[in-house]
């Protein structure tokens, strides 16, 4: 990719405000998100559709969060496996041979009680088609078998020229912004000069995917992945759970020298004797289904913005699959950027809200990044009892250190991460789980968040909910206002635990962002309504850089 763009004319075919070049998990995340922010999106994807593959092999609690509010839960739900709340890694001679340990894999990032919902283990290949169809019904304008070759960016967008894979036909468009979720060799922060820094490459390595009748082995042993070694083979073998829409695939993994080898070297014939060593059954069947190379590394991009163009996912950040966080990551980088882009596209904004994508979202990536490289080495060194890495705190236990809210006198004393219960209420955080009741329905805290603005307040609420609803006419700003618990509130916590877990008294308020984060509170109060308005405005004011 260059980034001159090859323009024949300056006719502009089509415009539109969010250009997204890559269309796989993270790139149909964020065209969804944007779609049910009321903004469209073309989204061009080099493949001729969604991953057929499976890649991602599961989704944690917080990430089921976000899709949640999103609207599509329901159908990755009729689309997941099983999946145990407990199974193990195992260190085996092979897969059928001895056994030397099974490793209990760390599941808090996927049950627990700091959240509404459970994590699941659907793979990509069956998550993409439930995105494209939402996103699609959304609005979303997703263009597979196309590629961008090339772009121009200045002060007020950016004119990109795609082509047609299929019959070589060029055409230009014109954004007002660029996502490139353009994986981990990334034109677009090529196109850029933006660095990387980190680890770099750990391993190149060898993926052949494949069916066996070897589902029962993984069973016996309660595990979902083992790696083995013995005189023939050493590597790694995934299981991949099946659905009604397809049966179970394994996936073997085998570290090669790329200037001694090419995927060439590996035809189906020794790629099905890899797959038997790793097993250890000689004459097993194995269909053979692809053969891949891919890269093992630790990477974080030296920034994630250039003026109006954004990286996000594998562009972003690359890591080491330990923990399965990676596509994860990628999907919750994509929910922070769709409000901000949401919130200036609609003229709520000013445009430097955008720039807090990177504050906010880089910093996470390292700390991510550092975290699953520790874990991976833990698992290979240190056994059960030496590791440390908790994969809930790193998915889901983190604050922003600086960003898009406003910070209290004690934040520079914060921890970057905790157990996501030990937050409560601070700026930066996630907004606690609390369980709230409505005309005898119960929903979660967490469900009021993700479309606008949510001011929270406590029983004495009378001048807030005056106050905010002023704010509100006077800045033509779309918020929502709930009472919890008292006189006529909007909803009861049966819990009595909405302070504690907020961080306010009765008479206090708590704003919280549409993706879910605590914009700004006050634990108490005694002002009147007047100061509660100025509070409010110069809270929302500062938030959205107005």
């Amino acid at each position: 990719m260059v980034i001159m763009n090859p323009l024949n004319s300056t006719t502009i075919d089509e415009t539109v405000p969010v250009l997204i070049v890559g269309g796989s998990l993270v790139g149909l995340s964020l065209s969804l998100f944007l779609a049910k922010q009321g903004i469209k999106s073309i989204v061009v994807e080099r493949h001729p559709g969604t991953a057929i593959h499976p890649r991602v092999s599961s989704l944690t609690a917080r990430t089921m969060e976000i899709f949640r509010s999103a609207g599509v839960e329901e159908e990755i739900r009729h689309e997941e496996p099983p999946f145990p709340r407990e199974f193990g890694i195992m260190f085996v001679e092979s897969l059928a041979g001895e056994v030397f340990e099974n490793l209990m894999e760390d599941m808090s990032a996927y049950f627990t009680d700091a959240s509404p919902v459970e994590g699941n283990g659907i793979a990509q290949d069956l998550l993409e088609p439930v995105l494209r169809m939402k996103a699609e019904q959304a609005g979303a304008d997703l263009q597979y078998n196309t590629e961008m070759i090339g772009f121009e960016a200045d002060e007020h967008g950016i004119s990109a020229t795609i082509r047609d894979r299929t019959n070589g036909k060029t055409r230009q468009i014109r954004s007002e912004y660029m996502v490139g979720a353009d994986g981990g060799k990334s034109g677009i922060r090529a196109a850029l000069g933006i660095g990387q820094h980190g680890e770099g490459t750990l391993f190149h390595l060898i993926s052949v995917i494949f069916e066996a009748d070897i589902h029962d082995l993984f069973k016996n042993q309660n595990a979902h992945m083992c790696f083995f070694a013995n005189e023939d083979a050493s590597g790694s073998l995934v299981l991949y759970p099946g659905t009604n829409r397809r049966p179970h695939v394994y996936r073997l993994d085998v570290i090669y020298d790329p200037e001694e080898e090419t995927i060439d070297d590996y035809p189906e014939e020794r790629c099905i004797a890899l797959v038997r060593a790793a097993i250890g059954i000689p004459d097993i069947p194995v269909k053979f289904k692809k053969v891949l190379t891919w890269e093992m590394a630790a990477r974080v991009a030296d920034r994630f913005q250039q003026d109006r163009i954004f990286i996000v996912g594998d562009a972003a950040r690359v890591q080491p699959p330990s923990g399965g966080l990676g596509g994860n990551t990628g999907i919750a980088e994509a929910h922070n950027l769709a409000w901000k882009l949401a919130a200036v596209l609609r003229g709520e904004a000013g445009e430097d809200l955008l720039a807090t994508y990177d504050m906010e979202r880089r910093p996470i990536a390292d700390y991510t990044v550092e975290q699953v490289v520790m874990l991976s080495q833990q698992r290979e060194h240190e056994g059960t009892d030496g590791i440390t890495v908790n994969t809930l705190h790193v998915n889901m236990g983190y604050r922003y250190p600086d960003g898009a809210f406003i910070p209290e006198g004690d934040g520079q004393n914060l921890p970057l991460v905790q157990q996501p219960e030990s937050w409560t209420g601070q700026p930066g955080s996630r907004a606690a789980h609390v369980v709230l009741e409505r005309n005898g329905q119960r929903l979660s805290s967490i469900d009021l968040f993700g479309s606008r603005f949510v001011l929270l307040v406590g029983s004495d609420r009378k001048n807030w909910v005056e106050a905010a609803k002023h704010v509100k006419d006077t800045l033509r700003f779309p918020i929502d206002i709930y009472q919890v618990d008292g006189h006529n509130a909007d909803f009861n916590n049966p819990g009595n635990d909405f302070l504690d877990a907020y961080g306010i008294t009765s008479t206090g308020a708590v704003l919280v962002r549409p993706d879910g984060y605590i914009g700004w509170r006050k634990p108490g109060t005694g002002e009147n309504k007047g100061e509660m308005e100025k509070m409010l405005t110069n809270a929302l004011s500062t938030i959205l850089f107005r």
